[in-house]
């Protein structure tokens, strides 16, 4: 079914609302405050492992969110949600660069992950919805591409920023962002209020004796089988932990372990962020062509081993070509997830669904930056814990070449 049948915006336009709430959402609410972490610890919080628990507060929130969005997805629609989550996600933002109290910034990061929850988990429906079926697993890339294209900027601006004085250093690059979530919040409240409906079916037509569901009638993962779920739903929880731990303590490993300057560590942190701008359209691009997301994903996960080891490996020559291999391998696999279940689910069920695979996503991301924190409290380096996660990585890479038996002789359901 066209777009255009449905909504006054061209695809095109909607594609880069949900790459600017994507970006607002993971690039600023999330991922940047890996940036600010070296400085925070020096000006305010003076701990590594309350650092690890400010990370924990941001994606504990986030796996509320969705639970959240699990339970009344059926009953907003997906743009009523992305406006409350800027909503929150933004005074989160704002609170943060406004406080120097470990109680404000708690809540602060609370705040920016519920509602990063609350953008995120609609917005690649939405995108997919814009477009044909043989491209939604592009338009889901071109959406996560907004979180690269936020954590280069946010990377950069950093840079810049390292020689202010104080709490300056850190504060000022927040201030910045909320500027741009402000922005964020202004097109949701605006232009995409011209999306009039959704369609109904851009994923399998339903049977004849399943008559489709009006939009906005309640739905959800028991009236669409999903095959593979199961092991869908581990791949997404071993994601989750080496996404939440890599990002969060990146750029502190590489000045405090291998005496990277801040200006060099946060050139690190953005070229993660710019090479993931592509890495999430390739693979949508390359799964929609060859129809094998799971292979697909299982390369992914092997390039994020790869880069992890080269973190903790430290030397230039191998940190280098490691980011370039996480920034393309860890924007592929939330829109292959995202994929795979739109390729079997209607848009009116796809953001429950998403939700639902993401709780165990957002449980692995809690526990991850709290343990990476102590671990490295308790080894004085973050070496052996970019080693683990190489390891992880792998099991990862595994358990997607796994998914390709799914639906041919496997069990699994």
């Amino acid at each position: 079914m066209a777009a255009a049948k449905n909504a006054t915006l061209r695809p095109g336009s909607v594609i880069a609302m949900t790459m600017l709430f994507s970006g607002v959402s993971q690039g600023f609410g999330r991922f940047s405050y890996a940036l600010v972490i070296p400085s925070l610890i020096h000006t305010t919080l003076h701990s590594v492992a309350l650092a690890g628990t400010l990370g924990s507060a941001n994606v504990g929130a986030y796996l509320v969110g969705s639970i959240t969005v699990t339970l009344i997805s059926k009953y907003f629609r997906a743009t009523t949600l992305i406006r409350l989550g800027l909503l929150l996600a933004t005074s989160g933002i704002f609170t943060f660069a406004l406080s120097d109290s470990f109680g404000v910034f708690f809540i602060a990061m609370a705040l920016a992950g519920f509602g990063g929850a609350l953008i995120w988990l609609p917005s690649p429906g939405i995108a997919a919805a814009a477009v044909e079926t043989n491209k939604k697993a592009w338009a889901m890339g071109m959406t996560g591409a907004g979180i690269g294209v936020a954590i280069t900027f946010a990377g950069q601006l950093s840079r810049y920023l390292t020689g202010l004085p104080g709490l300056w250093s850190w504060k000022a690059l927040w201030l910045v962002e909320a500027g741009v979530a402000m922005i964020a919040v202004a097109a949701a409240f605006g232009p995409l209020q011209r999306i009039n409906r959704l369609p109904s079916t851009p994923g399998p037509r339903p049977s004849a004796t399943t008559p489709p569901l009006a939009d906005g009638e309640p739905s959800g993962p028991s009236r669409h089988k999903v095959p593979g779920r199961t092991l869908l739903t581990a791949i997404y929880m071993v994601y989750g932990l080496v996404q939440g731990v890599f990002l969060t303590f990146v750029v502190t490993a590489l000045e405090h372990d291998h005496h990277f300057s801040s200006g060099s560590a946060s050139f690190v942190f953005a070229t993660v962020g710019f090479f993931s701008i592509f890495g999430g359209i390739l693979s949508g691009r390359i799964s929609d062509r060859v129809r094998n997301r799971a292979s697909v994903m299982g390369v992914a996960f092997l390039a994020m081993a790869l880069a992890c080891y080269a973190i903790s490996d430290g030397a230039l020559v191998m940190v280098i070509p490691g980011a370039i291999f996480y920034g393309l391998g860890v924007s592929g696999i939330p829109n292959l997830v995202g994929a795979h279940l739109g390729d079997h689910l209607p848009t009116h069920a796809f953001a429950g669904a998403f939700a639902l695979v993401t709780l165990f996503f957002g449980i692995a991301q809690a526990v991850g930056p709290q343990l990476g924190g102590m671990l490295e409290v308790a080894s004085g380096s973050f070496r052996l814990e970019y080693l683990l996660l190489a390891g992880v990585a792998t099991i990862g890479a595994a358990l997607s070449f796994a998914l390709n038996f799914v639906g041919r002789g496997g069990t699994l359901p």
